[in-house]
């Protein structure tokens, strides 16, 4: 006991005291949660966080925008099937369907749209001038088509020009999203009978 007495200085006891209380505040403060404001800026890297640690739930609403999406991240099978419109797409992006192929239509000399016709309507044909036959109010409008004479009701020598939107001269009314125009021999516009399929 003497011994220890003398080695018991102040010196040696404070100093026994104070590793005690490091050691015993370090488990107790290591004990507690690091709250974020006690993190410091850009202190967590990537490689800091754990693989798959960041679940949906954790993401906050609206956080991931366009530009943090990788270039053709996105792909077919990620996208939930009826999630897309045709609102949704840019014009001219979806290929028509069968229902929407099978407008077509007999159109005798005069403009008289004939039975047989299916999803154009006498409403949608205008006869606005000899030769010329113009098409509007259809939905979707029509980005192409053909048309063929009929020779019931025509020469053989007589052609047929189809375009969409309006004739290079101003024969049609506003809003024609089609055109037939039968030539004759000499190219001009002519009377005739015709069969359009519009797409």
């Amino acid at each position: 006991m003497n011994q220890i007495r003398k080695r018991l200085t102040y010196a040696n006891v404070m100093s026994s005291i104070a590793v005690f209380l490091v050691l015993g505040g370090a488990t107790a403060y290591a004990a507690k949660k690091i709250s974020s404001n006690q993190l410091k800026g850009n202190s967590v890297t990537t490689a800091k966080i754990k693989r798959s640690a960041v679940t949906t739930s954790k993401i906050k609403k609206n956080a991931i925008t366009t530009a943090k999406i990788a270039k053709a991240a996105v792909t077919g099978e990620k996208i939930a099937d009826g999630s897309l419109s045709a609102t949704k797409l840019a014009t001219g992006l979806v290929v028509p369907t069968a229902e929407k192929l099978a407008r077509y239509a007999n159109v005798s000399v005069g403009g008289s749209v004939l039975a047989g016709s299916s999803g154009i309507a006498q409403a949608n044909v205008t006869h606005a001038s000899a030769g010329f036959y113009c098409f509007s109010g259809l939905t979707p409008a029509p980005v192409g088509g053909v048309a063929t004479i009929d020779y019931s009701e025509a020469g053989k020598n007589v052609t047929v020009q189809f375009d969409t939107g309006q004739p290079p001269i101003a024969v049609c009314p506003a809003g024609t999203q089609a055109f037939v125009n039968p030539r004759d021999a000499a190219g001009e516009p002519t009377e005739s009978g015709f069969f359009v399929v519009l797409y």
